[in-house]
């Protein structure tokens, strides 16, 4: 099909069929054939002047719907899609995705696909793009609601609109199937932190064990509430230990089976994380058996060598370091402020949770988790807001009840 070709219609005229009152009634050349062809309606009106109105506003309509399918035709001309075959949502959405494939990180990419995969597909992916209405979106948000948590269908939608706003730019589509459908709200679980008591057991653990690099990425990320994957990406050249201060711009990224480098997750999430004594002396340590190592296999230190890695510029396997947290918790049947055994990014919930309820600044530690913005921080961590909150009023409360007395 040729995008620019238009469908040319004799003028409509207006007949009147026995008993059945009028009806409008235009020619057109089948270009394929090159033969003339009529299509015809049905005609509410009874009076000549108002069936002529009829049946001209009837007319335009055809025409657009052509000029629509011509559009239509192009576009997956241009997309490399066959346009006599009719395009199915699943079709287009992997089309889009692999669109971005190059724009977005492997790991991203097959989060999305996935989500294709297990949540579009099934119940939508064989559905004509063109018949896709909110009516029926709607009822796939519900359907999904029964069987996925919020943050699943939340998501899904997210890509299925996305594709479909492409779709409107292409010319695919003239109007936004998803408009008005909304995400289920879902509940955010709470953090499952450490108290103060249960990081202290768990130091006292860590202190009268050897310092292996999964123990020292414990260490890392409750001192610092850096990501499992930004700990493994750690360099000693973004390390100061005099100052105490480590610079995260890079971590592992997950394609399948294998593990990459990239950028840290946000423009926010590459950033400047303080740390005191007790993690400088570890890290300390760490160098000094690195440095070692590096002499007695005549191999030189380099400062692009990964803190948790090893000699040969290899990198820590995140999952290994998720695998040896798991091991110590259930040795040591340790539990979070939720009743359950914490994961090892509920180290990173209990930095937060610990400083906010230590009277630090919920920007600073926004700034030092890599969170867009501090309302993202107080989202995830009300509760421990609301202790600082507390003890906040009882100080002013003191406060002002000592200088009431002086």
């Amino acid at each position: 099909m040729n995008g620019d070709t238009a469908m040319h219609y004799t003028s409509v005229r207006i007949r009147e069929r026995k008993g059945r009152g009028l009806i409008a009634e235009a020619s057109y050349k089948d270009e394929a054939t090159g033969k003339w062809r009529k299509v015809s309606t049905g005609l509410e009106a009874t009076g000549k002047r108002a069936a002529q109105k009829e049946a001209e506003a009837w007319l335009s309509e055809i025409e657009a719907e052509w000029q629509r399918k011509q559009q239509e035709a192009s576009a997956l001309t241009a997309l490399g899609l066959d346009a006599d075959a009719p395009l199915t949502v699943s079709a287009y959405v992997r089309r889009y995705l692999d669109g971005k494939r190059h724009e977005i990180e492997p790991s991203t990419f097959n989060g999305y696909t996935r989500y294709l995969d297990k949540q579009i597909a099934p119940t939508l992916g064989d559905m004509e793009l063109s018949k896709l209405n909110p009516d029926t979106v709607r009822a796939w948000v519900a359907k999904l609601s029964e069987g996925y948590s919020a943050v699943t269908v939340r998501k899904s939608l997210t890509l299925l609109r996305s594709a479909m706003n492409e779709a409107i730019n292409s010319d695919l589509l003239i109007k936004d199937p998803t408009r008005g459908v909304k995400a289920p709200k879902g509940t955010r679980p709470k953090p499952n932190a450490l108290t103060v008591e249960g990081v202290r057991t768990v130091l006292a653990v860590l202190d009268a064990l050897d310092l292996t690099p999964q123990l020292l990425g414990i260490k890392i990320a409750l001192f610092t509430g850096m990501r499992e994957a930004e700990i493994c990406a750690l360099r000693w050249s973004n390390v100061d230990i005099e100052r105490g201060t480590l610079y995260v711009d890079e971590a592992l990224g997950r394609d399948g089976a294998a593990y990459y480098l990239k950028d840290a997750k946000t423009t926010d999430s590459a950033r400047y994380v303080t740390f005191g004594g007790a993690l400088a002396d570890d890290l300390r340590a760490r160098r000094e058996r690195v440095e070692a190592d590096c002499r007695a296999a005549g191999v030189p230190f380099d400062e692009r060598f990964f803190v948790l890695g090893d000699i040969r510029g290899g990198f820590l396997r995140p999952q290994y370091l998720g695998n040896k947290w798991r091991e110590l918790a259930g040795a040591i049947e340790i539990k979070g402020t939720q009743g359950t055994r914490p994961t090892f990014h509920d180290l990173r919930h209990t930095f937060a949770t610990i400083a906010i309820e230590s009277g630090v600044d919920v920007k600073a530690v926004s700034a030092m988790l890599g969170h867009s913005n501090a309302a993202m921080t107080l989202n995830t961590y009300a509760d421990a807001t609301r202790e600082g909150k507390r003890r906040a009023a009882l100080a002013v409360e003191n406060a002002l009840t000592v200088g009431g007395g002086e």
